[in-house]
């Protein structure tokens, strides 16, 4: 009863802090979902604007090659540019692909010769890949041309150079496609927002209390204090489960509304079944009560709310580097006493539960570690508001 008389008090605090309603629920809400889907629409709309749009092809030898430049033309799909200097072209902006074309280009086609063609381009331009792969397709389709129309001057069928057709076919599910999506991101998020969600909540029930002289009068009531530690641990838990709730939900949301784009053209729908989200739950929650306990831990420390803030930054640091690692090697799969790592077994299996390919020995060993240091992380924030010389730390 003492516990749950300490945490709802701490919750009405809670709510009518406006620093922590904004990390607890606007932050998740409206954050987030802009956060993912923003770059994503705007890489999708850059490159549909590319591709809807002439590219313009400066060309340095363009009276090489009359027959290459007519097909280019009746193509629609370039603007020709005769410059001298297609690479200063490019580089200016003034046009997004160059062509170099050899002297005596045509005349080599027709002595069945190699002519030469260089295609220019600036790779550090994220979204130029897909101009210059339109101008190789029409360069390619004018060499095919020119094959075919040699082995018709002999005769032959042009399918003898064709031993086989190839297409390139992928077997995975549209489920599985946006899984893999969802495993690089959402859970450096989920873990992120793990630390985050209840930082303010944890701040305030022990800095803040310093700073606000009420931590003194709260520790001369009858309650004790493993109750007073539990109760407060309750509320930060409490408002960081309900940030990360609120951040994956409303992620989920947009996802299902704003169909990702996988770079071919195609649209994923986000599909997340009731038995992965439950793993993904069980999964988060011994990290939220280790983080909520260390939060405590840190900021009792602290003399005031500014003081405390700048110890927690730290913390964040521990999220993010194994995330960023977890999340630039997708197929990292760390041997099983991997999974006793703390933060970094948490991302892996959140990662994998998205892929759809859990073991169960790893999230065993997962849940248990995570429990393990939980428990000692709560000990710890137990023994600091146990320590005089902490708690009246001026």
């Amino acid at each position: 009863m003492t516990v749950r008389v300490i945490w709802f008090k701490e919750m009405l605090d809670t709510l009518r802090d406006r620093r922590t309603l904004w990390a607890m629920i606007l932050g998740p809400v409206l954050i987030m979902p802009i956060f993912v889907l923003l770059p994503q629409k705007l890489m999708q709309g850059q490159v549909e604007t590319q591709q809807r749009e002439r590219v313009r092809l400066a060309v340095a030898g363009a009276e090489n090659a009359p027959a290459l430049m007519a097909h280019l033309e009746a193509s629609g799909e370039v603007v020709l540019l005769e410059t001298s200097d297609p690479a200063e072209a490019v580089r200016s902006e003034e046009a997004a692909v160059g062509l170099i074309l050899g002297e005596g280009f045509e005349a080599a086609l027709l002595e069945e010769r190699p002519a030469e063609a260089r295609v220019l381009a600036d790779e550090s331009e994220l979204t130029g890949g897909v101009q210059v792969g339109r101008v190789y397709n029409l360069l390619d389709s004018y060499r095919q041309s020119v094959v075919e129309a040699r082995l018709e001057s002999r005769g032959l069928d042009p399918d003898l150079v064709v031993p086989f057709s190839l297409e390139s076919v992928n077997v995975a599910t549209p489920q599985e496609m946006s899984g893999a999506f969802l495993g690089m991101m959402l859970p450096m998020f989920i873990v992120l927002w793990a630390l985050v969600g209840g930082m303010y909540t944890a701040i305030d029930v022990t800095a803040g209390e310093k700073e606000r002289l009420t931590l003194e009068p709260l520790l001369t009531t009858p309650v004790g204090r493993a109750h007073l530690v539990l109760g407060k641990l309750m509320a930060v838990v409490t408002t960081s489960l309900v940030a990360l709730a609120l951040s994956v939900t409303s992620m989920l949301v947009a996802f299902a509304l704003v169909p990702l784009w996988n770079g071919d053209g195609e649209a994923l729908r986000v599909q997340v079944d009731i038995q992965t989200a439950l793993l993904l739950v069980l999964a988060s929650l011994p990290v939220v009560l280790m983080f909520s306990a260390l939060e405590m831990a840190v900021c009792i420390l602290a003399r005031s709310f500014k003081e405390a803030q700048n110890y927690i930054v730290p913390l964040q640091f521990v999220v993010l580097i194994p995330a960023i690692g977890v999340m630039v090697m997708p197929d990292l799969a760390p041997p099983l006493a991997g999974y006793a790592i703390p933060i970094f077994s948490t991302l892996v299996v959140l990662r994998d539960l998205f892929l759809g390919r859990v073991d169960v020995a790893a999230f065993a060993v997962m849940t248990g570690s995570a429990l393990l240091y939980a428990a000692l992380a709560v000990l710890l924030a137990l023994r600091q508001f146990g320590r005089e010389r902490v708690l009246f730390r001026v």
